[in-house]
């Protein structure tokens, strides 16, 4: 068993990221998204449609067209996108219905996934599309000053 992001989660991330970094109402063309991002342009298609419904993204048809963010990078968060494209997230059956297993009443995993749950929605709740790139940028600013502190090689 694996506790897995599907593909599809994983591209609507990756999309809602490159226009996070392109910024707040800045278009795209969905061609140039899924071709940066490494990912067929019909499935993005379909990530499109339902990241629309969803009110993350708007798109513009034609020569000029493509896809921005709704929001500011900081007012969408991974939770957004997840429930976007996969619905509500649960780890177990038994905590969206207790009727669906006989011990529900009465087992301890019930109480530990619930609050496993809880953290893990917390969690993607509390991480915007800003803060991934904000992050994104401190470590590329990390790698870059390490780079300038490394030791000088002399040529004989």
């Amino acid at each position: 068993m694996s506790l897995q992001i599907t593909n599809q989660a994983d591209y609507a991330l990756r999309a809602m990221l490159y226009l996070a970094r392109l910024g707040y109402g800045k278009r795209a063309p969905s061609n140039v998204i899924a071709e940066e991002m490494k990912m067929s342009r019909i499935f993005l298609s379909r990530i499109n449609t339902q990241l629309v419904n969803a009110r993350l993204i708007t798109t513009w048809r034609g020569a000029h067209g493509g896809v921005a963010l709704t929001r500011p990078p900081a007012e969408i968060s991974v939770y957004d996108v997840l429930t976007a494209v996969e619905g509500p997230i649960r780890l177990v059956g038994c905590i969206e219905d207790p009727e669906c297993c006989p011990f529900s009443d009465t087992c301890p995993l019930h109480r530990f996934w619930i609050q496993t749950e809880g953290v893990l929605i917390d969690q993607l709740k509390g991480t915007s599309l800003q803060d991934l790139i904000v992050d994104e940028g401190s470590e590329r600013a990390e790698f870059l000053d390490s780079l300038r502190k490394a030791p000088q090689q002399i040529d004989k």
